[in-house]
């Protein structure tokens, strides 16, 4: 490993694992630990946690925006005012659902209906989880309406192996240079990681 770039990362799900590993992989970064995993309200409690173990190695944590901010850099603010230079906080707008929908050729395929329903904006989007959900019920594949679209009647939010089909899509299918063309802040991601990867 002598030589590698090495980082931990923190996310808030088992989703945001998935693709902030492959945007790391994609650029040739190695992760030696994952924290996190338990939501965004307990990322925020422990990103000064993350931001003192900066001083001892590189950190990567990866956050949806929602609707907390109208941009990152007012989020980013509000989280964490002297971020240790070895730690980069990344903003999904407005949810890591957008940078997945932004490879839209791949998405289409993947949710078997036509490429021109997916938005070419994802990041425009107000809820793109909501978009994505409503983008499954328009599916040719009754797996896919029933695994990612929420059953009637239910009070869930979403279908029963919509997680478990998202990563699967993540990492079988999704490309990060691909999806970065219409994702904004993926994009912004990418080159931020490769600039701090250089220096």
């Amino acid at each position: 490993m002598t030589g590698s770039f090495i980082v931990n990362m923190a996310v808030e799900g088992d989703l945001d694992e998935v693709v902030l590993k492959k945007v790391l992989t994609s650029l040739g970064i190695k992760i030696e630990r994952i924290y996190g995993k338990e939501g965004k309200n307990k990322l925020r409690e422990n990103v000064g946690r993350y931001n003192q173990a900066a001083h001892h190695g590189k950190w990567v944590i990866l956050v949806d925006l929602n609707n907390d901010a109208e941009c990152a850099p007012p989020f980013v603010l509000s989280w964490l005012q002297n971020r240790n230079r070895n730690l980069q906080l990344r903003v999904a707008v407005r949810a890591v659902e957008a940078w997945l929908l932004a490879d839209r050729s791949e998405m289409a395929r993947f949710l078997a209906i036509p490429e021109n329903h997916v938005p070419l904006h994802p990041e425009n989007e107000e809820n793109p989880k909501m978009t994505l959900i409503n983008l499954a019920r328009r599916s040719k594949s009754k797996i896919i309406r029933e695994e990612i679209v929420p059953r009637e009647k239910s009070t869930a939010r979403q279908g029963p192996a919509y997680t478990a089909r998202l990563i699967e899509f993540a990492e079988k299918y999704w490309g990060p240079e691909r999806a970065a063309y219409a994702a904004p802040s993926l994009k912004r991601s990418l080159r931020s990681l490769m600039q701090w990867k250089r220096d």
